[in-house]
């Protein structure tokens, strides 16, 4: 099942923190673009992470993917979403205009496994949102039995040898709702509201927050520069708090777009003394009001789009996909609907039991 991965097995002598070092907003176009909101995310890796895009019709069986006690589902929502190694989906956008990503959080710890609890595999924890759900408050009034427990654990192994393979999720809808999931010292952790638009990655969101605190005083005449996940989280933070509103999805696109672009990596040697800056391979876009999902590839500088009311994601559809592997991007700009081939829904990653 890993064999695919033999060739990135050389970042095992690289033991840091900020390998999936990503950046994430919600932005609101303002009244005059009847408040549309659009999620834009960088993938920031060392090595091509294979991705391919799959559109998923309602109605699918899941499982965990957890060993015993895994969570078992039927999706009531169709999706369309990126995967990593065809292994996780790691972000993507459902046909209510919920949107998920998922980025690299060092500090995460999903403690030790209680088999009372039903289980699923960190690979199909943001698919699990968006099989489920149709806003941000839906997911987060479901997340806790009445006795306050999380409703399932997240179980998680290392997809890279070397890397431990530790996250967290962010969630948002079309209201500009968002809701941040951390597992920390084996409690989940949550921030529900729609203050919190920005995400990257350690140290916790609470530091995070703390460290913006410090950072928006002084915003207008100072902000970091480098790209740590602090400093990037401090830069998107003031960018989201300007940035002017839109009057129409063009120019709600290009405001968001720009944002991420001024926090992803440039393409540059890795440096052993400095292993956590990695170069920035993708980013992606969802507008929630016109339900577009668009991805752009940093490394071949092409974008594309998806237009989900155009695909047949009801439960009569099929599972269909597009890959991005081993194409010629001339063949990967504009309008990809169309693009899409019938296909067979990938085995999520096995955590450890």
């Amino acid at each position: 099942m890993y064999g695919h991965l033999a060739k990135v097995s050389f970042i095992l002598p690289l033991l840091f923190s900020d390998v999936f070092a990503c950046s994430r907003v919600t932005y609101n176009s303002g009244p005059s673009d009847g408040n549309r909101i659009v999620i834009g995310r960088s993938m920031d890796w060392l090595t091509p992470t294979n991705s391919s895009i799959f559109a998923f019709p309602a109605g699918l069986q899941r499982n965990g993917s957890a060993g015993a006690n895994s969570a078992e589902w039927t999706s009531k929502y169709g999706s369309v979403i990126t995967t990593a190694y065809d292994l996780s989906t790691c972000d993507g956008m459902n046909t209510q205009g919920l949107v998920a990503n998922l980025l690299y959080l060092a500090d995460g710890d999903f403690g030790p496994r209680n088999t009372s609890q039903q289980a699923m595999s960190l690979a199909i924890w943001p698919q699990y949102f968006l099989d489920q759900y149709a806003t941000v408050a839906e997911a987060a009034n479901d997340l806790f039995d009445a006795s306050g427990e999380p409703k399932f654990q997240v179980r998680t192994r290392d997809l890279i040898p070397g890397v431990p393979s530790l996250m967290h999720v962010s969630l948002s809808d079309a209201t500009g709702d968002n809701l941040i999931l951390e597992w920390l010292n084996g409690s989940l952790v949550v921030h529900h509201g729609t203050e919190y638009n920005v995400m990257t990655n350690e140290p916790d969101y609470d530091q995070q927050l703390a460290i913006n605190e410090y950072w928006s005083s002084i915003a207008n005449f100072s902000l970091p520069g480098t790209d740590r996940p602090a400093d990037r989280f401090a830069r998107l933070a003031h960018y989201v708090d300007v940035a002017p509103g839109a009057t129409d999805e063009v120019t709600a696109l290009a405001t968001t777009a720009g944002m991420i672009r001024a926090v992803s990596v440039p393409m540059e040697p890795i440096n052993i003394n400095t292993p956590n800056i990695t170069p920035t391979l993708w980013r992606t876009f969802a507008d929630t009001k016109e339900l577009v999902y668009y991805y752009e590839s940093a490394t071949d500088g092409k974008i594309f789009w998806v237009e989900l009311t155009k695909l047949n994601l009801s439960t009569g559809g099929q599972t269909m996909d597009l890959s991005l592997v081993g194409v010629n991007w001339t063949d990967r700009v504009g309008d990809m609907t169309g693009q899409f081939q019938q296909a067979t829904p990938f085995t999520y990653m096995e955590a450890d039991t």
